[in-house]
């Protein structure tokens, strides 16, 4: 029989424990093997290596997931070669070539943001969400997607972020909105998601990232109230994601 062929990950963070989460949780929820079926690639790491270059994601990988990232997708008017820089143009282009490909992609929050750039849509900062766990509505469009109609009709998942999309991009389609942030989970033309909301993060993997990001996404005052919102939500039907992108994809 044939081998199945792997999914690519690519990481848009530095090595630590965060990355190391992210990888373990996906592995765990859609039960795909690291190294074997599930390929990661750290790119803040790896400054040598070019997706498109050095990877055949047609004939390689059944699909690519994108990670989040401690980076914003939006820089500054004349911004120089920063590293947050020079992550955003190596992955333009790659972004460019998923789309027109139409090719299976799973973009999580920075993923996703990076997705509607290179698709034309503009960022703002007006709708960004603190960390916290929240509901996020599929729509109709929504329920009846091969792969977010496996979901239940609201669930429930962890954000934190500072951009979101301003508009949907031509050729995308709204399947799940929250009550601050609108566009939560996105299909790009048939083939491509897009999720605002963190459905690889788990109630642990909150605690780390906590931990990790001390003021950074909050103030040092805040942090009893943001474990208390964040620690007591039941996140796991955003989970659910993962697995039914997986196992559609899976090739």
């Amino acid at each position: 029989m044939r081998e199945r062929l792997p999914f690519l990950f690519i990481q848009c963070r530095p090595a630590g424990k965060i990355a190391r989460d992210e990888l373990q949780t996906i592995a765990e929820v859609t039960g795909l093997k690291i190294g074997q079926e599930l390929n990661a690639h750290l790119l803040p790491e790896e400054n040598d290596l070019d997706l498109l270059r050095d990877l055949d994601i047609e004939n390689g990988y059944s699909a690519v997931i994108i990670s989040g990232s401690p980076f914003r997708a939006s820089l500054p008017t004349g911004s120089k070669e920063s590293e947050e820089q020079q992550l955003n143009n190596r992955l333009i282009p790659f972004m460019r070539y998923l789309l027109d490909k139409d090719f299976p992609t799973l973009g999580l929050c920075y993923g996703m943001q990076m997705l509607g750039l290179a698709a034309g849509a503009a960022l703002t900062d007006r709708t960004g969400e603190d960390l916290q766990a929240v509901e996020v509505t599929l729509t109709a469009e929504g329920l009846s997607d091969p792969v977010s109609g496996q979901l239940e009709p609201v669930i429930r998942g962890y954000t934190g972020h500072g951009d979101s999309l301003a508009n949907l991009p031509e050729g995308a389609t709204l399947l799940g909105s929250g009550k601050h942030c609108r566009y939560q989970l996105l299909r790009f033309h048939k083939h491509l998601y897009g999720t605002q909301f963190h459905p690889e993060i788990t109630t642990a993997g909150m605690q780390i990232r906590i931990d990790q990001y001390g003021d950074a996404y909050y103030a040092a005052a805040e942090r009893e109230a943001v474990i208390a919102r964040c620690m007591t939500k039941d996140v796991t039907s955003s989970h659910r994601l993962l697995s039914a992108f997986t196992e559609h994809y899976r090739r």
